[in-house]
């Protein structure tokens, strides 16, 4: 196969501003560090693998915005190619992001994520048979995401999903992907499972792959991760390193991941340079901006 990705899902204008601590109902706190970035999910991805050495394209939507153009040059800077359009009906999506201590805080406006149908997706289905990966998130519609499985399953080109932020999806969907990657709150909402210990991560990973998973990685967070290898199940922690925002570790970890996967590397090898590529990402501030290059993980 051709070891081409894309990426199909959601580009944001990310508004950061860090906070002593999280306001309560009616308080107005002064908080520091303003700032506007490049992120959303599906970009923050895109960048990664671009960053870690992948052939990667994006398809999403952005409004007719400085905000948009914002984005549309974060995937200009990093050699991605922008499959997709600008629409002038919608906003580009926002997402106002509280940093506390270096963990954060996230509401959403999807604006012209929303606009990214499946019939916009029928228009690139050439674009998904093409590529050997085709990764995806939860901040585009669902029948975006189903219509892209039926695609992709049809053309042989592997899933990739990451199912943030959590949404419902059809069970007939699960025996679709090639990859699932939940961070431990998904999981729970996937399986009704918590996986706060060993035994119970074990058990939402083996309920993952009896839904018709075939392989599912759940990152733990500062735990670490954990995977199943055929039918046993892997842990492992992560890199201890000076946590100073956390935006954007996760999408750093599928980046990475799946730029190692698309050279044919190893499951075990992916992870453990998706581990340390991670730890880069949480020792610094920002979002897409915060994932490191290759020859820095190596």
């Amino acid at each position: 196969m051709s070891g081409k990705i894309v990426v199909i899902g959601s580009m944001n204008a990310d508004l950061v501003i860090h906070s002593p601590k999280m306001p309560v109902l009616g308080e107005t706190l002064t908080g520091s560090n303003f700032q506007v970035n490049a992120g959303g999910k599906g970009l923050n991805q895109a960048v990664a693998i671009a960053k870690l050495g992948g052939d990667v394209s994006f398809l999403g939507a952005v409004g007719s915005d400085s905000n948009g153009e914002l984005l549309l040059d974060t995937l200009k800077q990093n050699n991605i190619r922008f499959n997709g359009f600008k629409t002038e009906k919608t906003p580009t999506g926002i997402a106002m992001i509280t940093v506390v201590d270096g963990n954060n805080f996230i509401i959403l406006d999807s604006g012209a994520n929303a606009e990214l149908t499946t019939e916009v997706i029928e228009n690139y289905s050439n674009l998904i048979a093409e590529c050997e990966y085709c990764v995806m998130q939860l901040e585009i519609p669902v029948e975006t995401v189903l219509k892209v499985c039926e695609i992709a399953k049809n053309s042989d080109t592997k899933i990739i999903l990451n199912p943030a932020p959590y949404k419902e999806l059809p069970v007939s969907v699960f025996t679709k992907i090639d990859y699932i990657i939940p961070n431990e709150h998904e999981a729970h909402d996937l399986t009704n499972i918590y996986p706060n210990d060993e035994k119970n991560t074990r058990k939402a990973i083996l309920k993952l792959m009896e839904m018709g998973v075939k392989n599912v990685i759940i990152t733990l967070g500062e735990r670490g991760c954990a995977y199943n290898v055929g039918d046993s199940v892997v842990f492992k922690p992560a890199i201890k390193t000076k946590v100073v925002d956390t935006t954007s570790a996760g999408d750093t970890f599928i980046g990475a991941l799946v730029s190692k996967l698309s050279k044919n590397e190893t499951l075990n090898n992916a992870i453990v340079y998706a581990t340390k590529a991670s730890a880069i990402t949480v020792s610094r501030l920002g979002a897409s901006k915060s994932i490191p290059y290759a020859d820095e993980v190596k």
